[in-house]
């Protein structure tokens, strides 16, 4: 039923030293007994909602309202100030059940929030105190909004994080795939003949056939010299990808994350140099990942590939997030491998949507 002790649940237990003010206040502020038994009452409460599994929600939600009780009681009976009790339930709300501010809880920790602010401001007869019982609650939902959009944040990037393992795990999958089935059917084919040629030139060599011998091995060295540029010209695709395949690729890719992909192709790939087709698809392969990466709420992204001014223009748009600002020290890695083609990157749009284009030239190029 509940869960084993977890390192970080020493910064919800350090909050239980704050009860010693109404264990206390029955000697210092006389305050009623009855509020002994009734602190203790929530203090276990606190503690089991720590530890309590998620699948008990009729419990959870049996203590939950008794916490609430407990602070409302409190503040509205004995003392005003027990609102700062609200803080208890504000950092369960946050770090423990995680909740969106659409939850029951967070719906009912916002009325009870208003509820003793407004109870107490009637109460409160002098103009400081109705001052103080609502700057208190203020502070404290401003202070739960903030820290809830923080944690927000922090989960967001937690999945996003966790869906680029995945896409990356996959990527690796297909590529392995891809050089199982390149190598199978590179040299399988090659190893098959080369065995058949060996077998044919044993069975001659009994027969002291020496002509047909080294015919057979004269064969076999030359589909061995074939093996090996085949092997070479796999390790050589290994490490260069067109235009075209990468498109696939980021195609491929983008299909494993929520972000819709459309791509204009406008270029005439036939035409391009190595170099050129390399250095795009390096640029192409990292401003697409930055978007899956880091573009949060992107739903879109656009690709266009055309040619101005015997110029390869890139140009890679979201509807993301975009830059909070800029520093001048964005694209770094691509204006890094633009200075081998004579190329440049820009943003040409910040946010709503970012744009981000560059142009690349080669001089030897044959656009």
């Amino acid at each position: 039923m509940f869960n084993g002790y977890q390192k970080n649940d020493i910064l919800f237990y350090a909050a239980l030293i704050f009860l010693v003010y109404p264990l206390g206040g029955i000697f210092w502020f006389n305050y009623p007994l009855w509020t002994v038994p009734l602190t203790f009452v929530f203090a276990l409460a606190y503690i089991a909602l720590i530890h309590i599994k998620g699948i008990y929600r009729k419990t959870i939600a049996a203590l939950w309202f008794c916490t609430m009780a407990y602070i409302v009681l409190m503040t509205c009976l004995v003392e005003p100030s027990m609102m700062w009790y609200l803080f208890f339930q504000s950092n369960l709300l946050i770090w423990r059940f995680r909740d969106s501010v659409k939850s029951y809880r967070s719906i009912s920790f916002l009325i009870e929030t208003i509820g003793v602010s407004l109870y107490c401001f009637f109460r409160v007869t002098s103009p400081i105190g109705q001052i103080v019982v609502i700057v208190i609650p203020a502070f404290i939902l401003i202070l739960h909004y903030s820290q809830n959009r923080i944690r927000f944040e922090s989960d967001l990037q937690a999945e996003v994080y966790r869906q680029n393992q995945y896409i990356n795990l996959l990527a690796a999958e297909n590529e392995r795939n891809r050089i199982g089935r390149d190598l199978h059917d590179t040299l399988g084919h090659t190893f098959a003949m080369m065995t058949l040629k060996t077998e044919l030139a044993l069975k001659q060599l009994d027969q002291t056939k020496m002509e047909s011998v080294r015919k057979e091995l004269t064969e076999l060295h030359q589909i061995s010299k074939d093996a090996m540029k085949e092997v070479r010209s796999l390790v050589d695709n290994l490490k260069y990808r067109t235009i075209e395949e990468e498109l696939a690729a980021i195609s491929e890719m983008f299909s494993f994350s929520d972000i819709k992909l459309t791509v204009d192709q406008q270029l005439d790939l036939k035409t391009l140099t190595p170099v050129v087709q390399s250095s795009a698809t390096m640029i192409l392969r990292e401003l697409t990942t930055n978007v899956v990466k880091h573009a949060k709420r992107a739903q879109n992204c656009h690709i266009k590939l055309k040619t101005h001014q015997d110029r390869i223009v890139i140009e890679v748009s979201d509807d993301g997030c975009g830059f909070k600002q800029l520093t001048g020290q964005e694209l770094q890695s691509i204006k890094e491998r633009l200075q081998l083609v004579s190329g440049k990157a820009e943003i040409v749009s910040r946010r709503s949507p970012t744009v981000i284009r560059v142009s690349l030239a080669e001089s030897d190029s044959k656009l």
